[in-house]
Formats: C-alpha cells, sequence, structure tokens
C-alpha cells in the first residue's frame, strides 16, 4: 500500500502517511451501493403481496357494516313485512265476512247506531240483520222495528209504515195473538202519528184479526174534521161549523197547523172580512192528530150607494 501524496511504501492498514501525514481513504474491494441496492432488492417484498397487504389495509380501515345496512338482511326483513302485512289483510278480510253473515252482531250494531241518532249509517246493518232473518226464515221482528224507526226519522214514512206492517205479519203467523203482537200494533200507532199518517189507523184496526188487541186499538182512532160550508168567496158574514168523530178540534186562521196550544173548537167559527186561511184537526185523548182540514174563506162587502139613499 502506498500513500498517494509522496509515494512512500506503507504498510497495510495505515491509516496516516508516516512520511507526510496525509490521512488516507481505505477503498473497499466492493461496492457498497451495489450491496445496498441488491439488498433493498432481496428485502422487497413480492409485489402481489404488498397488493394483498394494501387490500387488507383498505379493508381494515373502512368501517364495517352493519347488519340493517346488510342486503340481504333487508330482503329477508321486507320479505317478513310483506307476508305480515298479507296475513293481516286476511284475518281482517275474514273477520269482516265473519261479522256481515253474523245476525247478532249486525242487529246490534244497527240498534246502537238507530238508539245514538245515527239512522243512515244504522240502515246498512239493520238491512243485512233482516236480510240474513229472511234467509233463515225466522220470526225475529227485532230488525224491521228498527228500520221502521230509523225510515221514520229520515222521512222515509211509507218504508217505516211497510216495515211495521211486515213485523205485524210475521208475528201473527209464528205466534197468533200475544203480548209481543199487541205491542207491535202500538208501536205501529205510535208510528202513524209520528209520521202524520193517521188517516191510516182505521185501516190498520179493521184489518186487525183479533178481537182483543183491536178492542185496546179503538181509543186511537182520529179523523179530519169536517166543515159545513165550502170554501169560497161570500159577499157576506159567515159562520163556520166543524165537526170530528174523534177528538177534539182546534183550528188557526192564518194558515198555521193547530197543535193543543192553539184554538180549540166549542163555537161556530165567526170569518172577518178578508181572506181567512182555516186550518182545523182533531186530537184525541191518546194524543193522535188527524190530518188537517185546509180551507180558504174571502169575504168581500161590495159597496151599495142605494142604502145611503134608504137611509
Amino acid at each position: 500500500m502506498q500513500c498517494p501524496q509522496c509515494g512512500t511504501e506503507l504498510e497495510a492498514g495505515s491509516i496516516y502517511c508516516t512520511s507526510c501525514g496525509q490521512e488516507l481513504q481505505i477503498v473497499p474491494d466492493y461496492d457498497p451501493l451495489e450491496e445496498l441496492v441488491i439488498g433493498q432488492e432481496q428485502e422487497q417484498p413480492p409485489q402481489d403481496t404488498k397488493e394483498q397487504q394494501n387490500k387488507e389495509r383498505i379493508q381494515e380501515e373502512k368501517p364495517r357494516k352493519s347488519l340493517w345496512h346488510s342486503k340481504t338482511f333487508r330482503n329477508i326483513l321486507i320479505l317478513s313485512v310483506a307476508i305480515i302485512a298479507g296475513f293481516t289483510v286476511f284475518l281482517l278480510g275474514y273477520y269482516s265476512m265473519g261479522r256481515q253473515s253474523d245476525y247478532s252482531y249486525q242487529l246490534k250494531k244497527g240498534t246502537e247506531l238507530a238508539e245514538a241518532g245515527q239512522y243512515e249509517e244504522a240502515l246498512t246493518y239493520l238491512k243485512q240483520a233482516q236480510s240474513l232473518q229472511a234467509e233463515a226464515e225466522g220470526a225475529d221482528t227485532e230488525p224491521l222495528r228498527m228500520l221502521a224507526k230509523a225510515y221514520g226519522a229520515l222521512g222515509a214514512k211509507e218504508l217505516a209504515v211497510e216495515c211495521m206492517k211486515n213485523a205485524i205479519s210475521i208475528e201473527a203467523s209464528a205466534r197468533a195473538a200475544n203480548y209481543e203482537l199487541e205491542e207491535l200494533y202500538l208501536e205501529m200507532m205510535d208510528l202513524l202519528n209520528e209520521t202524520k199518517q193517521t188517516y191510516l189507523i182505521n185501516e190498520m184496526i179493521e184489518g186487525c184479526e183479533y178481537d182483543e188487541i183491536k178492542e185496546k186499538l179503538l181509543p186511537y182512532r182520529v179523523e179530519k174534521p169536517t166543515c159545513d160550508m165550502a170554501e169560497g168567496t161570500y159577499n157576506y158574514y159567515v159562520m163556520l161549523e166543524l165537526e170530528a168523530e174523534y177528538g177534539a178540534i182546534y183550528y188557526t186562521l192564518d194558515g198555521t197547523e193547530p197543535t193543543k196550544d192553539s184554538t180549540r173548537y166549542e163555537k161556530p167559527i165567526e170569518l172577518t172580512e178578508g181572506e181567512n186561511l182555516l186550518c182545523a184537526v182533531a186530537i184525541n185523548k191518546k194524543g193522535m192528530v188527524s190530518e188537517p182540514l185546509v180551507r180558504v174563506y174571502r169575504l168581500e162587502f161590495k159597496y151599495d150607494p142605494n142604502m145611503d139613499k134608504e137611509d
């Protein structure tokens, strides 16, 4: 080994030249950079393994999905809800169909609505109850009675009377004369009075085949009053005489329908000059009100100048 400065032969491993003091640089027989590069190449993991590690790291860094966000779970949940909803609809339909054919339920529901004054709603249930009753050929008159009440309250008086007539007919055919039949006849009397169809009372009494019941119906008779003079125009004073076979007569002269608070007829009615609108009814002890008698009378007195000359 020689000193690169002065060329003095030096011992191997010397750091400084013994002659000139020059610091020596030891040059290795191998290239450290090459070894470093080779070492890095040897330590570098395969590319596929690195990519896999990156994927795993990314997967670890991603937040894990909850069970709710799982697509499979959502599908199962949706299917379960659909099944439950379908089953619920089926049960409700089955239950509704069952009630639709349940006579007791339909009658009870209709009666409750009618008693609460909800007559329109009550009709649906009562009609269904009567339909079920007719199909079973039963003799329960309750649906018809409640239908009569509902129709009467709604102003369908003809339908109300028809229902009561059917109820009476069914009861008479099934059990003949009994307490229930008598009650039905009495309810018919009240219905005719409430719907202002008292002109049918005599017809109902005459059509009753049971003497005991007919006897109890006689006090309900009432007839429209009659008047001895036809309506029209008169040129002299007029006195009207009214008559009614059953009950007391009450009247007005302004066209309004009389009540028990109106003037009671006890003597001939003296009309006044001008237009007189007579309306008179008969009211019996049972409170039945007859059809009104309505007539118009006009009194016109013409002036006669000859009468002044005679004076």
